[in-house]
């Protein structure tokens, strides 16, 4: 029986809609990076419960195709369908467009869960137009992942993350990988992540809202409920009185094709 892992579909729903707040900032810079407002027909990939579709559509002039693999969030997405929003069910390495359709390919937190990365990137290629651009606006690289004194859940994740066939070191391979479609490619890393290494109250901010996912975590691996209090507790000790770090980088991609 394939791994599940710990996160349902629920989960995952409201997983997205918190990600889609937390990261609005770090894409909106890199949107007006790219003139979203004047691309005329994007795709979206591996868009999900079509939060950031929605989001995409209300800075662009044109239309917005979003495709998912996952039926089951694309059924919470049908509310947004409209004469600019279009959804499709479709696999990220098997894109069901012409070549060079879309002016504008987006993704976000998606190349980590694909299996041949390679293969979807060169289909994102493949359907971008001359002069247009595939755009990563996040992908993390765990594996540079920093945490003072330690945080006992990330194993956990880590093991989650992997179990379930996904990449948590992706961030790293973001280059090659858009560089072997024939992408002239831009590197860079969220400067959001920067900024909360000195802000207490946002770092306390995102453990609480987050906290819910390292608590189902802890359960499926036998902490107890006491265990779980008492580290959430030692957490928010740690964070209020500045003695808590914290760093993930989390890299975008700006892809061109010349």
């Amino acid at each position: 029986m394939p791994y599940k892992g710990a996160l349902t579909t629920e989960d995952w729903v409201r997983h997205l809609k918190d990600q889609a707040a937390h990261t609005k900032e770090h894409r909106h810079a890199l949107y007006e990076k790219v003139d979203i407002h004047n691309k005329m027909n994007i795709l979206d990939v591996g868009c999900g419960t079509g939060v950031i579709t929605a989001d995409i559509a209300s800075l662009a002039k044109g239309h917005v195709t979003g495709i998912d693999i996952d039926c089951r969030k694309l059924d919470r997405a049908k509310p947004l369908v409209s004469d600019r929003i279009t959804l499709l069910e479709a696999d990220a390495s098997h894109l069901p467009f012409k070549d060079e359709t879309f002016d504008l390919v987006v993704f976000s937190v998606v190349l980590m869960h694909i299996r041949d990365k390679q293969k979807a990137v060169n289909e994102m290629a493949r359907v971008t137009r001359k002069d247009g651009i595939v755009l990563a606006t996040m992908e993390p690289d765990h594996g540079g992942a920093l945490y003072y004194p330690e945080n006992k859940m990330y194993p956990f994740f880590i093991k989650d993350v992997e179990e379930m066939g996904s990449d948590p070191y992706i961030g790293r391979k973001l280059k090659y990988l858009f560089e072997k479609a024939g992408l002239k490619t831009e590197i860079g890393m969220s400067i959001h992540d920067f900024d909360s290494m000195n802000n207490s109250k946002e770092q306390l901010k995102e453990f609480l809202n987050r906290f819910w996912i390292a608590e189902k975590l802890f359960l499926i691996n036998g902490w107890t409920q006491q265990q779980i209090h008492n580290y959430k507790q030692e957490q928010i000790h740690l964070i209020e009185n500045d003695l808590y770090f914290s760093f993930l980088p989390v890299f975008y991609a700006i892809g061109r094709k010349e």
